[in-house]
């Protein structure tokens, strides 16, 4: 019996050390302005990145997609580098900080660095660090392919009235504005079941010191935007009576966010799941009723009039076309004479 032990030991290590061995093979070499291997590993990393996002497994032909766009990124790369094209800190973090902006848009209120990390995690799988990286290089093809392809990318027009118009006639029906409360809050949020009951004590304890005053709420909702004051504060926040507003807030703080009358200020409301997780205590600004939107409303969601929105949209739609456009072009020009080999033996890792 102590043989077979053995044995068995000694046959996980032997796989253990093919299984190394075929990680450090090449599936790949880039030789622009100098040479760099794409190996087994760094492959498989990125393939599993994107079955994890896509849920399934990928298949041969969608392995060797993943393995173009490795050698696409790394040639764009070492033509940035053979330009001297760079990435400064400070345009990285304007880019993560429009990215804080997005989810504070989504959660009402400025997020943690720890929902922040949180967030990054849940929607690349990577961890904040890895992810700061990936967008370093993205940033800087996007700055190459800007310095390169200005001729292609400034040939975008701004759509005309007439395209503006017929967009919103062809999305008239989608236009609708749901029941909207506008609001501002006093936030506990939750970052574990552990501290549930310790945030949900912290937030009835400021109800009562609020006592349903407006001028309580406001003066604590000031203090709130000070650092170390214990809570989060929301300026302005918005929830609408459709499934988006459900899934966000939960049947419960929706129903009685919609039912407040302007002014008004809430009992301890909870928020049980996701990024907004937390007990609020909210105070009604504005009350908006369910309405089709004209061209010149103001979509709420947005803040800008619906004609604005359009335009931004329609921009947005032929940006993409043309960059697309642009990024082919580049691609094409940088392989060309096949400043690469792949490894195609080494593929079915």
């Amino acid at each position: 019996m102590k043989k077979r032990f053995i044995v068995f030991g000694l046959v996980l290590l032997s796989a253990a050390v093919v299984w190394a061995q075929n990680d450090l093979k090449t599936v790949a070499t880039v030789t622009l302005t100098k040479t760099e291997q794409i190996s087994v590993k760094m492959l498989r990393v990125r393939v599993e990145q994107m079955e994890a996002a896509l849920g399934r497994p990928l298949n041969a032909e969608e392995r060797r997609e993943v393995l173009d766009g490795m050698i696409n990124e790394r040639l764009a790369l070492q033509a940035a580098e053979r330009e001297r094209i760079t990435v400064t800190e400070t345009e990285l973090n304007q880019q993560f900080n429009e990215l804080r902006a997005q989810l504070a848009r989504m959660i009402g209120r400025t997020p943690t660095d720890a929902e922040f990390n949180s967030a990054i995690r849940q929607q690349t799988g990577m961890e904040l660090s890895a992810y700061r990286e990936e967008a370093k290089k993205t940033l800087t093809i996007q700055k190459y392919m800007l310095a390169k392809k200005q001729d292609v990318l400034s040939s975008i027009k701004e759509p005309t009235d007439a395209e503006i118009l017929a967009e919103y006639e062809l999305n008239s029906t989608e236009l609708v504005q749901p029941e909207t409360v506008e609001f501002s809050a006093i936030i506990f949020p939750v970052a574990s079941d552990a501290e549930k009951n310790k945030k949900r004590e912290e937030a009835n304890r400021m109800a009562r010191e609020v006592n349903n005053n407006p001028n309580n709420f406001d003066e604590k909702l000031q203090r709130g935007r000070a650092p170390n004051a214990g809570y989060n504060v929301a300026q302005r926040s918005i929830i609408q009576k459709n499934a988006a507003g459900q899934q966000r807030a939960g049947q419960v703080f929706l129903d009685e966010a919609l039912k407040l009358e302007q002014g008004k200020i809430s009992n301890v409301l909870e928020i049980p799941s996701g990024q907004a997780r937390g007990f609020y205590i909210i105070k009604v600004a504005h009350k908006y009723p369910k309405k089709f939107l004209a061209l010149e409303d103001t979509h709420l969601i947005y803040g800008e009039t619906v004609r604005t929105v359009l335009k931004e949209s329609i921009m947005q739609k032929r940006q993409q076309e043309v960059i697309s456009r642009a990024q082919k072009e580049m691609i094409d020009e940088l392989r060309k004479n096949n400043p690469y080999r792949i490894f195609s033996e080494n593929l079915n890792y």
